[in-house]
């Protein structure tokens, strides 16, 4: 358990160390370049600037363990967003997924959770819908109440993760930059390290805030 917890722990720090420096990179570039030239102006669009988002999904999990099949998993899963668009079309953020207790996922008297912590990164292929994939850490815990050995059973190690979102604007009439959105996300994770073994199909709704671009960095019409 230790040795895992360690591994989960280094992997941790160094995905929070990679999102910091890409998210900061933008920002160095940035200040690097001269004052007297004009920056490229945007057309407002309703999926610019940060995002922040959260949610709740329902998971199917097929989970195997020491090599055999334990089946199907099913349970729910809250999700947490957040990042940035670094070009019109390419972003890049972070992934919070928390079952928040030990009996939202299981099959059976055989329950448990999964969490992870994954670096996505996303592109917009049509209209407000991207795809998106990472990489990052997860932990998958089980216990069987009913079993001889009711112990927890631990895996973790590097996780992975490929979707797709789209996101939908209810309250705008025109077109703004920035505002609220609904999320349909679906996902595909799973890590492949350890005991236990799993890939997941995760898919739910998100509220999305968009913090949309600053009037200077914005083609506007004039008045």
């Amino acid at each position: 358990m230790r040795p895992l917890m360690t591994t989960v722990s280094r992997l941790l720090c160094s995905v929070l160390l990679v999102a910091t420096a890409v998210m900061a990179f933008p920002k160095v570039a940035d200040a690097d370049e001269s004052s007297d030239e004009r920056p490229l102006l945007e057309e407002p669009r309703s999926r610019q600037g940060y995002w922040i988002g959260v949610g709740v999904s329902g998971i199917g999990t097929q989970v195997w363990e020491k090599g055999h099949d334990r089946g199907l998993y099913g349970g729910f899963t809250g999700t947490f967003r957040i990042g940035e668009l670094l070009t019109q079309r390419f972003g890049l953020g972070l992934l919070v997924e928390y079952t928040a207790g030990k009996t939202t996922l299981g099959k059976g008297t055989d329950k448990g959770q999964l969490d992870g912590l994954t670096l996505e990164a996303s592109y917009l292929v049509w209209r407000d819908l991207s795809v998106h994939g990472g990489l990052g850490v997860g932990v998958l815990l089980l216990k069987d109440d009913a079993a001889l050995d009711p112990s927890y059973r631990v895996g973790g190690g590097a996780y992975f993760m490929v979707g797709a979102s789209y996101d939908i604007f209810p309250l705008q009439k025109k077109v703004t930059t920035g505002g609220w959105a609904l999320t349909p996300v679906v996902d595909l994770h799973g890590f492949g390290d350890g005991d236990l073994r799993f890939v997941a199909l995760v898919a739910g709704v998100q509220i999305t805030w968009w913090s949309g671009l600053p009037d200077n960095m914005l083609h506007l019409p004039e008045e």
